[in-house]
């Protein structure tokens, strides 16, 4: 099976103008989340979309897919946990109890907040997965990077060429992704902020996919003012 998960249980604060965490910010009346969502969906593929969010907003996100999403039956809301491992745990046990770990399975894990994503990118998700075991989506820099320990001056100014932006989705063959969830220690648990990172500490090589400048994350209100230019909504 080809299950898609999306993590949406965090808070979001770098977008000052908003009280509530981003991914649940309404735009032309519906939340970015769903607009995610749908895009996800475009994508026949999928058996599954499993969305983990806190326990606060749970009956609001029934009521969105409910009301938005024609293909409910395909989303499973759950609850997310304290932190990132513990919401990636919880899709993951949710996943085996309700249809069990087939070798084959394919686990696609979304950022809510990258509303954009293409068909290209998780059709080819799911095909890099299922070939090499783990794949991250990526881009290469437009910028030149500059590296700072202080950020009053510059220490190094690395090789434009090598540098990629992680994007989301990384994507993983499900059986081998939970047996390196549980080879990881109780430190590497609380350190890891993005999935990708539950390979490098199990030495798995992960295979990058070509992302799409579109393909972005809202992290501040610069990014929402594109958004909502976008989707034409206020």
């Amino acid at each position: 099976m080809i299950y898609g998960a999306m993590l949406a249980g965090g808070s979001g604060t770098r977008v000052k103008s908003s009280k509530i965490p981003k991914q649940f910010i309404e735009i032309g009346g519906k939340p970015i989340i769903i607009y995610t969502l749908e895009n996800m969906l475009k994508v026949k593929r999928f058996d599954y979309i499993y969305i983990a969010v806190h326990k606060d907003y749970e009956n609001y996100m029934n009521e969105q897919v409910k009301k938005n999403i024609p293909e409910s039956e395909k989303v499973r809301i759950i609850l997310g946990g304290k932190e990132r491992m513990d919401t990636i745990n919880n899709v993951t046990t949710a996943i085996t109890n309700d249809n069990g770990i087939h070798d084959d399975d394919v686990i696609v894990i979304h950022d809510a907040v990258r509303p954009f994503v293409t068909e290209k990118i998780l059709n080819d998700s799911i095909d890099c997965a299922a070939e090499y075991g783990a794949c991250v989506c990526g881009l290469p820099c437009a910028d030149t990077i500059l590296h700072s320990k202080g950020g009053e001056y510059v220490e190094d100014i690395p090789v434009r060429s090598e540098l990629y932006s992680g994007q989301a989705p990384d994507s993983f063959r499900l059986a081998h992704f939970i047996q390196m969830q549980d080879n990881l220690t109780e430190e590497q648990k609380k350190v890891i902020t993005g999935t990708s990172q539950i390979c490098t500490m199990n030495n798995q090589p992960i295979h990058l996919i070509e992302g799409d400048a579109i393909n972005f994350k809202i992290t501040t209100d610069s990014d929402l003012l594109i958004v909502r230019t976008l989707l034409g909504g206020k």
